[in-house]
């Protein structure tokens, strides 16, 4: 029942959204949200402290840090904590529920290079953001550097796959659901420096041949352009098999092969991001399922040395946008970039965000303040900063439409919001709230005003009943 429920509440946000205008899709310049330590590396997104607003953790290679930054709601973050660990040069980072035996809250697992380290930490039993200690895993992982997490055999927890690029390995570990592990299991020893690793089920369905599975997708990490992307088929059990032909060959050091649906049929593609080991020299790739094999194709783009890229719908039209961001050092140019999506596989010419920052590896797309459109947070490997850009896409009120029609003001208010309009009818509203729950009904007219004072503070959709339209407000 919950989750018809939250279906429905989404069709009926998506239609309220569907009858506003937006105005056109950019971003603010950066914003600081904190000078790092050294290296900033990786870094992921979500709730750890279960207050409902999107967080973000950064470790750094160079000084080892995991630091834990809190957001409020509004964007603006500070700092957690950081948690002491063993970890030397830490390599990825990931949030997922590993004791799920005692609780359902998120954790945090990490791995590191230098010290061969896999470890994870348990959040509070409330969910608070409050971690244990560093709990290590008892297996060396010869240069941990991949690390996935996924139920991988046919249990109903969260195991680890983790590559070992020194030993050539990559391995998994099972989870008993109390955060014990077991292993390691072989997924491949057949590669050189397997490196960058992601979990999905490449086999959904419907149709013959479909399965629930998660399997792998594997690229190497060379500096030389001998790297290779394979994919590994799970037989559910977590034992896996390797793809007779690989998904692309003969390419320079790759720093990510991912899942996408890059042309909108449905299919599984693959973009790959090979920021090469010369400065200029890199690439962006996108491999096309044809269901004989892939065929590969340059996305073309200013950066020399791509080194992520994911697709996200910026602006609201239900199409996943391409966002790209340059992994080269001290090189003027553009840093992070992004293609609008006009479906079929067709992108608009490139767009760009930021140019004032050095070396990007690694960035993360969530809704930081809460207004419904996706922001974006970086961070600089080589200034050591954590950076944020506002999405400044918004709802056009009727008076950005037609100022002699109608407008709403002051926005963002307190108590309440005053109507202005060339007609003296009177006219229905309704407010609903983020979730699609309507938590007021007035009629009013251009004399009047709506008295919104009783009103968590939030974003409402104000629609308008007898014009099929409707505009954001905010409720300080």
């Amino acid at each position: 029942m919950k989750n018809k429920l939250h279906y429905f509440m989404m069709l009926f946000c998506i239609s309220i959204f569907a009858n506003a205008q937006l105005s056109p899709t950019t971003f603010s310049t950066k914003n600081l949200i904190a000078n790092t330590g050294d290296q900033p590396y990786r870094m992921t997104s979500g709730d750890f402290n279960s207050d409902g607003h999107i967080d973000l953790i950064v470790t750094t290679y160079g000084d080892n840090t995991i630091e834990l930054y809190s957001n409020d709601g509004t964007g603006s973050f500070s700092l957690h904590s950081s948690l002491t660990n063993t970890l030397d040069g830490i390599t990825n980072i990931k949030l997922a529920q590993i004791n799920t035996s005692t609780d359902s809250h998120i954790d945090i697992v990490a791995c590191s290079y230098n010290n061969d380290k896999v470890v994870w930490f348990a959040n509070d039993a409330a969910g608070g953001g409050t971690f244990g200690t560093e709990q290590v895993l008892p297996f060396t992982v010869n240069g941990a550097s991949g690390l996935a997490i996924g139920t991988i055999d046919a249990g109903a927890t969260n195991d680890i796959a983790v590559s070992a690029l020194d030993d050539n390995t990559i391995v998994w570990f099972s989870n008993d659901g109390t955060g014990t592990f077991t292993g390691p299991n072989t997924i491949d020893n057949t590669l050189t420096s397997p490196d960058a690793i992601t979990l999905v089920n490449l086999n959904p369905g419907p149709g013959p041949g479909t399965d629930s599975d998660l399997d792998i997708i594997a690229a190497t990490g060379q500096f030389a352009s001998t790297n290779v992307v394979e994919i590994f088929r799970n037989n559910g059990a977590g034992v896996f098999t390797k793809d007779a032909s690989s998904v692309g060959t003969g390419l320079d050091w790759i720093t990510q092969a991912s899942p996408v649906d890059y042309d909108g049929d449905a299919n599984l593609d693959i973009i790959v991001a090979a920021p090469d080991f010369v400065i200029g020299s890199g690439a962006l790739f996108w491999f096309e399922d044809t269901g004989a094999g892939f065929t590969q194709t340059t996305i073309t783009t200013s950066l020399g040395n791509p080194a992520m890229a994911r697709m996200e719908d910026l602006d609201a039209d239900g199409l996943k946008d391409l966002i790209v961001v340059n992994g080269a050092v001290d090189v003027p140019g553009d840093d992070l970039i992004w293609f609008k999506n006009n479906g079929s596989g067709s992108f608009g010419s490139e767009q760009v965000i930021d140019a004032t920052q050095s070396q990007i590896y690694v960035f993360e797309v969530a809704d930081f303040d809460n207004d419904t459109f996706l922001d974006i947070a970086t961070s600089d490997y080589n200034l050591d900063q954590l950076n944020w850009f506002e999405n400044l896409t918004y709802f056009l009120s009727i008076d950005d439409e037609d100022k002699d029609a109608f407008g709403i003001y002051p926005n963002p208010s307190s108590d309440k919001l005053n109507f202005r309009s060339t007609s003296s009818e009177d006219f229905n509203v309704s407010v609903f709230n983020m979730l699609g729950k309507k938590v007021m009904e007035s009629t009013n007219n251009v004399n009047s005003s709506l008295n919104i004072s009783t009103l968590e503070s939030g974003i409402y959709i104000l629609k308008l009943n007898d014009f099929n339209k409707a505009y954001k407000f905010i409720k300080q």
